[in-house]
Order: structure tokens, then C-alpha cells, then sequence
């Protein structure tokens, strides 16, 4: 018997961005109404900001369900997987941009080191206080103005932007991302992070990655509890588990082809890891992902 295909749509920048630009800004409501909010889920292939003003609604990001409301601006990053759960009146602003839009005035590395966009274990989101709400709104509705204008030197302008835009929500971040106090081990747990990214299929073990980061097993676990709460073998599992998650949803490859790609030695395996952490078997979560759409 054929496995059921649930494939979940990859939605490119360019299918909302002007032509060549890798970037677009709209109201919120304006691409509602465009889109019907994509309330399918959906994987990224972009960042997209999305800043409340009014109203109230939920979206799911990577599987977690987050409330949206006035004041909370979101920051998502590419390969996410994204769905809309509610939308009751919201107003403000959505804006997409690629990582090529931004490295064509900045570094690569100057982006990642966004604590939003550095860390999958992070929230995707900041709520911003009245002081810090205003005048975010008010550097929208001026990307808006540039944009809309279509003049020459508007990208230019836009990736200034961009990058003011990017600067407030980072200091708005939690008080632990703020300054540069304490640089080294957080900059350790960036590495412990890009390393796990790098090699989750075959490296399971934090001896593994203490070693590649010349650190005891135990510094690494200190600092990383210190950081995030967890383990340095809770964010490995964490990570296993979303790219699981993300396979289930994306793909339509069998459990056990999944499994196999993420180097469990067998489907039992595999489904035993899974539905610990998840408390449903990878068959049932991704059937809970498609219940009740067409």
C-alpha cells in the first residue's frame, strides 16, 4: 500500500515580492485578505516579521501554538514551519525578506547574530513595551512610505532599514541577549548550536560536541542550562525532535524512511524516541497536523 502523501507547501519569497527584490511589506490585513492567512501549514523559505498593532488571533510556528496580540512582533526565521490557528481583526504589518537582501549591504554573520534568528531553542517573538511599540510602528509605516514609492535608491534604503528594525527588536530581546557582558559563554552556546545543526544525524552524545568545542561535558551542560534552562542533551534531543516534526510534515516519506534518515537503527526505535518527547506516535502526529483540512 502506498503511504498517504502529506506534503506540506514550500512558500518561496518570490511568490509576494516584486520581482528580483527578495523583499516585500504589506499590512497585515491587506495580506489576509490575499492570501487567507495560509492557514495550511507551511514551510518557509524566508525570515518574515510580523508586527500586532491591534486585534487578537494564534499562529503556530515549528508546532508550538503562540498567542498573537497587540505589541508582540514576531521574528521568524527560514525553514520554519508556519500555520495560522486564529485571526480575529488583526492589524499591522507583515514584511519578508531574504537572506540575499540583506548580505547584499551586510554580512551573513551580522544576521545570525540576531539572538531571534541565532537559536532555534528561542522564543520567535518579543513583546515590545508602549516606548519601545511606537516608534517601531513608526519606522514600519516609513519602509512602507520608501516602498510604495518605488524610487530609485529604495532598496538601499530599505536594507538601512531593515537592519534599525532588526537592531530594536534585539534590544527589546530578553535581558540576557542585551549588551555584550558575558560574551564568551554565550558565543560558546551559539557554536554548541551551530555545531547540533551541523551534525544532530550522527553526533548524539555532548562528550561529542564538548570535545569539538575543547570544554568538559559538564561546562557545556552548566552553560547551557545557564543560558536556556535545559540540558545540553535536552537542546540535542530538541533538535532531533524539530527536524522529526518538520520531516513528518513536509515530507511524504514513510515513518520509517524518516527514521532512518535521521539514523535511528530501526523503526521501533524511532517511534519510541518520538512519542516520548511528543506523547503520540510520529503517525499520529503527523495525521493531527492535516485532521480537518480538504
Amino acid at each position: 500500500m502506498e503511504p498517504k502523501s502529506y506534503n506540506i507547501e514550500e512558500l518561496r519569497c518570490n511568490a509576494f515580492a516584486r520581482a528580483g527584490k527578495h523583499f516585500d511589506l504589506v499590512r497585515h490585513e491587506d495580506f489576509m485578505a490575499q492570501t487567507h492567512g495560509f492557514a495550511f501549514p507551511h514551510r518557509h523559505n524566508y525570515y518574515m516579521l510580523l508586527l500586532v498593532t491591534k486585534g487578537q488571533g494564534r499562529q503556530l510556528i515549528d508546532f508550538e501554538s503562540y498567542e498573537v496580540r497587540p505589541q508582540r512582533f514576531f521574528l521568524m526565521s527560514p525553514g520554519m514551519i508556519h500555520a495560522w490557528e486564529e485571526d480575529q481583526g488583526l492589524k499591522g504589518y507583515v514584511l519578508f525578506f531574504t537572506a540575499d537582501f540583506f548580505t547584499q549591504r551586510y554580512n551573513l554573520n551580522k544576521l545570525f547574530d540576531f539572538p531571534f534568528f541565532s537559536s532555534s531553542y528561542e522564543q520567535p517573538y518579543v513583546d515590545l513595551c508602549p516606548d519601545q511599540h511606537a516608534p517601531m510602528v513608526a519606522l514600519f509605516e516609513q519602509m512602507l512610505g520608501v516602498y510604495e514609492a518605488s524610487r530609485p535608491g529604495m532598496l538601499s534604503m530599505l536594507r538601512s532599514y531593515l537592519n534599525i528594525l532588526l537592531i530594536r527588536a534585539q534590544q527589546a530581546y530578553p535581558e540576557k541577549y542585551a549588551g555584550q557582558q558575558e560574551a564568551a559563554p554565550r558565543n560558546l552556546l551559539q557554536q554548541f548550536e551551530q555545531l547540533v545543526d551541523r551534525h544532530y544525524h550522527e553526533k548524539r552524545m555532548v562528550k561529542d560536541y564538548a570535545q569539538l568545542l575543547h570544554v568538559t561535558p559538564n561546562y557545556l551542560n552548566a552553560i547551557c542550562r545557564e543560558k536556556t534552562g535545559q540540558s545540553a542533551g535536552q537542546l540535542i534531543r530538541y533538535r532531533v525532535m524539530l527536524e522529526a516534526k518538520r520531516m513528518l510534515a513536509h515530507e511524504s516519506k514513510t515513518v520509517g524512511e524518516i527514521g532512518h534518515d535521521l539514523n535511528f537503527k530501526d523503526t521501533a526505535y524511532f517511534c519510541r524516541f518520538f512519542k516520548k518527547y511528543e506523547s503520540a506516535t510520529p503517525e499520529q502526529f503527523r495525521k493531527s497536523l492535516f485532521d480537518g483540512r480538504a
